[in-house]
């Protein structure tokens, strides 16, 4: 069976956030991601193709919202240019991506060990307050500089979330 999760800063309630919603569609089978393209498309998603020969293993798609006159892409390929914050606003990342799988799991610890530690809660807002000072060209520059943290505590999370389930 699949599954929908909230992931990402929203999901932690209390600590600051840009307005994008993270979501983690969990698909029974990698074999079924590119089953995801067609309906995602038809709900107004865009595909962020360009992604996935770095990440086979995840579908990623975004809702965004026109800032100017240019149509709203319906897939953003390999060599595309998106131009975030200035053509285009994204209000939530879908991420497909097989449920079960490392790459699942790792989403769900990291989110479910920062609402069980408070401390790295706040030091990862406190990051994330200063790095948003910064103006990025691109967005994808912002998640750069939180990349050091997140891997260090992504490891501390999924060692604690088998922990936990071990618990169970």
């Amino acid at each position: 069976m699949g599954s929908v999760d909230h992931i990402g800063s929203t999901s932690l309630g209390d600590i600051a956030a840009k307005p994008i919603i993270d979501v983690l569609v969990g698909i029974t089978d990698q074999s079924l991601l590119d089953e995801t393209i067609e309906p995602m498309l038809n709900a107004g998603y865009t595909y962020i193709e360009k992604f996935t020969p770095g990440m086979p293993y995840r579908r990623f798609f975004v809702k965004l919202t026109p800032l100017s006159g240019k149509p709203l892409p319906s897939i953003l390929a390999t060599n595309d240019v998106l131009s975030f914050g200035v053509d285009y606003n994204t209000v939530a990342n879908i991420h497909a991506i097989e449920r079960g799988s490392y790459h699942w799991m790792r989403h769900i610890a990291f989110r479910d060990y920062l609402l069980a530690h408070p401390d790295v809660r706040i030091e990862y807002e406190r990051l994330k307050l200063e790095i948003a000072k910064i103006d990025f060209s691109d967005p994808l520059d912002y998640n750069a500089h939180k990349e050091g943290f997140i891997s260090k505590h992504q490891e501390l999370a999924v060692r604690w979330f088998l922990t936990q389930k071990n618990k169970e």
